[in-house]
Protein backbone atom coordinates (compact mmCIF):
# COMPACT_ATOMS: atom_id res chain seq x y z
CA UNK A 1 0.00 0.00 0.00
CA UNK A 2 1.34 3.34 -0.92
CA UNK A 3 0.85 5.66 1.43
CA UNK A 4 3.09 8.98 1.20
CA UNK A 5 5.51 10.47 -1.39
CA UNK A 6 9.27 11.30 -0.45
CA UNK A 7 10.84 13.59 -2.78
CA UNK A 8 10.63 11.36 -6.02
CA UNK A 9 10.07 8.08 -3.95
CA UNK A 10 7.27 6.11 -2.62
CA UNK A 11 6.46 4.74 0.49
CA UNK A 12 4.85 1.47 0.55
CA UNK A 13 3.74 -0.37 3.42
CA UNK A 14 1.69 -3.27 4.16
CA UNK A 15 -2.05 -2.76 5.63
CA UNK A 16 -0.97 -1.96 8.80
CA UNK A 17 -2.00 1.17 10.91
CA UNK A 18 0.73 4.26 10.33
CA UNK A 19 0.86 7.83 12.01
CA UNK A 20 1.92 11.17 10.39
CA UNK A 21 1.17 13.46 13.58
CA UNK A 22 0.13 11.23 16.13
CA UNK A 23 3.39 11.80 18.36
CA UNK A 24 4.79 15.23 20.11
CA UNK A 25 8.08 14.93 18.35
CA UNK A 26 8.94 17.72 15.92
CA UNK A 27 10.26 15.79 12.87
CA UNK A 28 6.18 14.68 12.81
CA UNK A 29 4.70 18.09 13.51
CA UNK A 30 6.67 19.36 10.42
CA UNK A 31 5.61 16.69 8.67
CA UNK A 32 8.90 15.26 8.02
CA UNK A 33 8.14 11.74 9.25
CA UNK A 34 5.97 8.79 9.68
CA UNK A 35 5.41 5.91 12.64
CA UNK A 36 4.29 2.22 11.14
CA UNK A 37 2.89 0.35 13.43
CA UNK A 38 4.56 -3.29 11.93
CA UNK A 39 3.29 -6.52 13.53
CA UNK A 40 6.45 -7.54 14.66
CA UNK A 41 9.43 -7.04 12.05
CA UNK A 42 9.81 -4.04 10.18
CA UNK A 43 9.89 -3.69 6.13
CA UNK A 44 11.78 -1.84 4.10
CA UNK A 45 9.38 0.59 2.44
CA UNK A 46 11.43 1.74 -0.59
CA UNK A 47 12.17 0.08 -3.73
CA UNK A 48 15.75 -0.56 -3.12
CA UNK A 49 18.07 0.52 -0.14
CA UNK A 50 21.92 -0.44 1.47
CA UNK A 51 22.43 -0.53 5.16
CA UNK A 52 25.37 1.63 6.27
CA UNK A 53 24.96 2.35 10.00
CA UNK A 54 23.80 1.53 13.15
CA UNK A 55 24.37 3.19 15.99
CA UNK A 56 22.55 2.04 19.67
CA UNK A 57 21.84 5.27 21.24
CA UNK A 58 20.52 6.11 24.50
CA UNK A 59 17.08 7.74 25.05
CA UNK A 60 15.18 9.59 27.60
CA UNK A 61 13.25 6.85 30.26
CA UNK A 62 9.39 8.12 29.59
CA UNK A 63 9.29 4.40 30.23
CA UNK A 64 11.84 2.41 31.54
CA UNK A 65 14.27 1.59 28.53
CA UNK A 66 17.88 3.36 28.32
CA UNK A 67 18.64 2.43 24.30
CA UNK A 68 17.04 2.63 20.98
CA UNK A 69 18.71 2.16 17.56
CA UNK A 70 19.07 4.18 15.06
CA UNK A 71 19.59 2.91 11.72
CA UNK A 72 20.45 4.71 8.39
CA UNK A 73 20.12 3.08 5.29
CA UNK A 74 21.30 4.60 1.93
CA UNK A 75 18.12 5.21 -0.64
CA UNK A 76 19.29 6.61 -4.12
CA UNK A 77 20.90 9.91 -3.43
CA UNK A 78 19.32 10.31 0.26
CA UNK A 79 19.35 8.50 3.19
CA UNK A 80 16.63 6.62 5.11
CA UNK A 81 16.69 7.00 9.00
CA UNK A 82 14.93 4.46 10.99
CA UNK A 83 14.13 4.36 14.95
CA UNK A 84 12.66 1.69 17.52
CA UNK A 85 13.64 -1.40 15.23
CA UNK A 86 16.71 -3.74 16.46
CA UNK A 87 18.22 -4.05 13.29
CA UNK A 88 19.05 -8.41 12.01
CA UNK A 89 21.49 -6.95 9.19
CA UNK A 90 24.62 -6.63 8.69
CA UNK A 91 25.97 -2.96 7.52
CA UNK A 92 26.71 -2.83 3.77
CA UNK A 93 23.61 -5.49 3.22
CA UNK A 94 21.51 -4.38 0.27
CA UNK A 95 17.42 -4.77 0.80
CA UNK A 96 14.47 -4.45 -1.60
CA UNK A 97 10.53 -2.99 -0.84
CA UNK A 98 9.30 -5.72 2.07
CA UNK A 99 12.34 -6.80 3.53
CA UNK A 100 12.86 -7.20 6.94
CA UNK A 101 14.98 -4.94 8.66
CA UNK A 102 14.40 -5.96 12.02
CA UNK A 103 12.67 -6.25 15.26
CA UNK A 104 9.92 -3.75 16.69
CA UNK A 105 11.38 -2.59 19.96
CA UNK A 106 10.31 -0.23 23.14
CA UNK A 107 12.15 2.95 23.43
CA UNK A 108 12.66 5.05 25.93
CA UNK A 109 11.31 7.95 23.80
CA UNK A 110 7.65 6.11 24.00
CA UNK A 111 5.02 7.83 25.96
CA UNK A 112 3.63 5.09 28.21
CA UNK A 113 0.54 4.39 25.98
CA UNK A 114 2.49 3.78 22.91
CA UNK A 115 2.89 0.87 21.36
CA UNK A 116 5.63 -0.77 18.80
CA UNK A 117 6.78 1.09 15.96
CA UNK A 118 9.35 1.53 13.15
CA UNK A 119 10.26 5.56 12.49
CA UNK A 120 10.93 6.39 9.46
CA UNK A 121 12.21 10.08 7.58
CA UNK A 122 14.13 10.43 4.38
CA UNK A 123 17.24 12.69 4.90
CA UNK A 124 20.37 13.83 3.20
CA UNK A 125 22.95 11.86 3.96
CA UNK A 126 24.85 15.09 5.21
CA UNK A 127 22.88 15.59 7.82
CA UNK A 128 21.26 11.81 9.00
CA UNK A 129 21.09 12.27 12.73
CA UNK A 130 19.15 15.37 13.85
CA UNK A 131 15.62 15.77 15.41
CA UNK A 132 14.92 18.40 12.33
CA UNK A 133 16.01 18.55 8.84
CA UNK A 134 14.03 15.42 7.36
CA UNK A 135 12.54 16.09 3.66
CA UNK A 136 9.07 16.64 3.80
CA UNK A 137 6.56 13.29 3.22
CA UNK A 138 3.27 14.14 1.09
CA UNK A 139 0.47 11.72 2.42
CA UNK A 140 -1.48 9.90 0.50
CA UNK A 141 -5.01 10.56 1.63
CA UNK A 142 -7.21 8.22 0.55
CA UNK A 143 -10.53 5.94 2.43
CA UNK A 144 -9.27 3.49 4.54
CA UNK A 145 -11.52 3.31 7.55
CA UNK A 146 -15.33 3.89 8.31
CA UNK A 147 -15.58 7.62 9.84
CA UNK A 148 -17.50 7.82 13.00
CA UNK A 149 -21.25 9.03 13.36
CA UNK A 150 -22.50 10.42 16.41
CA UNK A 151 -20.82 10.42 20.00
CA UNK A 152 -21.18 6.67 21.48
CA UNK A 153 -18.39 4.21 21.00
CA UNK A 154 -18.02 0.77 22.13
CA UNK A 155 -15.25 -0.43 24.09
CA UNK A 156 -13.63 -3.88 22.04
CA UNK A 157 -10.38 -4.04 23.82
CA UNK A 158 -9.11 -3.32 27.10
CA UNK A 159 -5.05 -3.21 27.90
CA UNK A 160 -2.86 -2.07 30.91
CA UNK A 161 -2.11 1.32 29.47
CA UNK A 162 -5.52 2.07 27.08
CA UNK A 163 -8.63 0.76 25.39
CA UNK A 164 -9.69 0.69 22.07
CA UNK A 165 -13.21 1.70 21.05
CA UNK A 166 -14.83 1.15 18.37
CA UNK A 167 -18.03 3.65 16.60
CA UNK A 168 -21.44 2.41 17.00
CA UNK A 169 -22.50 3.94 13.88
CA UNK A 170 -20.21 4.45 11.12
CA UNK A 171 -20.24 6.70 7.98
CA UNK A 172 -18.44 7.06 4.41
CA UNK A 173 -14.39 6.05 4.28
CA UNK A 174 -11.62 8.08 5.49
CA UNK A 175 -8.29 8.29 6.48
CA UNK A 176 -9.16 8.13 10.42
CA UNK A 177 -12.13 7.12 12.33
CA UNK A 178 -12.49 11.27 12.05
CA UNK A 179 -12.49 11.78 8.21
CA UNK A 180 -8.71 13.65 7.77
CA UNK A 181 -7.88 14.33 11.38
CA UNK A 182 -4.91 12.73 12.89
CA UNK A 183 -3.39 13.00 16.42
CA UNK A 184 -3.02 12.48 20.08
CA UNK A 185 -5.73 14.70 21.23
CA UNK A 186 -5.03 16.81 23.28
CA UNK A 187 -2.02 15.38 25.28
CA UNK A 188 0.60 16.01 22.48
CA UNK A 189 -1.54 19.32 21.87
CA UNK A 190 -1.57 19.72 18.80
CA UNK A 191 -3.63 18.13 15.65
CA UNK A 192 -3.56 17.60 11.98
CA UNK A 193 -5.90 18.12 9.22
CA UNK A 194 -4.44 16.26 5.80
CA UNK A 195 -5.36 18.82 2.91
CA UNK A 196 -7.62 20.85 4.61
CA UNK A 197 -8.01 23.91 6.92
CA UNK A 198 -11.15 22.71 8.69
CA UNK A 199 -12.74 19.67 9.91
CA UNK A 200 -15.16 18.68 12.49
CA UNK A 201 -14.32 16.57 15.77
CA UNK A 202 -16.93 15.29 18.04
CA UNK A 203 -19.24 17.55 16.59
CA UNK A 204 -17.15 20.60 17.26
CA UNK A 205 -15.59 22.76 14.27
CA UNK A 206 -11.72 22.60 14.11
CA UNK A 207 -9.43 25.07 12.25
CA UNK A 208 -6.04 25.33 11.14
CA UNK A 209 -3.33 27.38 12.51
CA UNK A 210 -0.81 27.09 9.90
CA UNK A 211 -0.47 24.42 6.49
CA UNK A 212 2.24 22.85 6.21
CA UNK A 213 4.41 22.27 2.77
CA UNK A 214 2.50 19.05 2.68
CA UNK A 215 -0.50 20.42 2.97
CA UNK A 216 -1.89 19.20 6.29
CA UNK A 217 -3.61 21.48 8.94
CA UNK A 218 -2.02 22.19 11.64
CA UNK A 219 -4.66 22.77 14.55
CA UNK A 220 -3.76 23.51 18.75
CA UNK A 221 -5.72 20.78 20.59
CA UNK A 222 -6.85 23.10 23.39
CA UNK A 223 -9.74 21.34 24.90
CA UNK A 224 -9.94 18.57 27.11
CA UNK A 225 -11.56 14.97 25.93
CA UNK A 226 -14.27 13.54 28.74
CA UNK A 227 -15.42 9.70 28.59
CA UNK A 228 -18.91 10.05 29.79
CA UNK A 229 -18.74 13.55 31.51
CA UNK A 230 -14.93 12.40 32.80
CA UNK A 231 -11.69 13.97 32.04
CA UNK A 232 -9.55 11.83 30.59
CA UNK A 233 -5.77 11.82 29.05
CA UNK A 234 -6.82 11.89 25.69
CA UNK A 235 -7.71 9.71 22.61
CA UNK A 236 -5.26 8.77 19.83
CA UNK A 237 -6.40 8.84 15.90
CA UNK A 238 -4.52 6.79 13.48
CA UNK A 239 -4.56 6.78 9.78
CA UNK A 240 -6.15 2.83 8.44
CA UNK A 241 -7.34 2.30 11.85
CA UNK A 242 -10.92 2.17 12.61
CA UNK A 243 -10.89 2.25 16.08
CA UNK A 244 -9.97 5.15 18.64
CA UNK A 245 -7.34 4.68 21.66
CA UNK A 246 -9.04 6.01 24.90
CA UNK A 247 -6.25 6.57 27.18
CA UNK A 248 -7.71 6.95 30.70
CA UNK A 249 -10.86 6.40 31.90
CA UNK A 250 -12.69 2.54 34.25
CA UNK A 251 -14.31 0.94 31.35
CA UNK A 252 -14.58 -2.59 30.44
CA UNK A 253 -14.75 -4.40 26.99
CA UNK A 254 -18.69 -3.89 25.92
CA UNK A 255 -18.51 -0.74 27.85
CA UNK A 256 -20.53 1.84 25.32
CA UNK A 257 -18.62 6.00 25.76
CA UNK A 258 -20.08 8.79 24.80
CA UNK A 259 -16.20 11.73 23.70
CA UNK A 260 -16.70 15.11 23.62
CA UNK A 261 -14.42 17.52 23.67
CA UNK A 262 -14.83 20.99 26.21
CA UNK A 263 -12.81 24.00 26.08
Amino acid sequence: MRIAQVGDFWMEIPDVRYSFFDTPYIGHRLGRAVDVYFEDKALFPFEEGKLIEVKKIRTPRYIPVEHDYLTLFKVGDFCLKVLHVKPELEVGERVTLGDEIGRLIYSGFFSPWSDKHAHFELRRCEDPYRARGGLVIFPKVMPLVPTAKGIEFEVVEKTSRYLWLKPLKRGKEGMTPFGNIEGGLPHYRYGAIFNGSEARLFGRVVKAEEILENRAGIFKANFEVLANGKRVKGVGIYCNEGRVKLIGGEFEVGDVVELEIVE
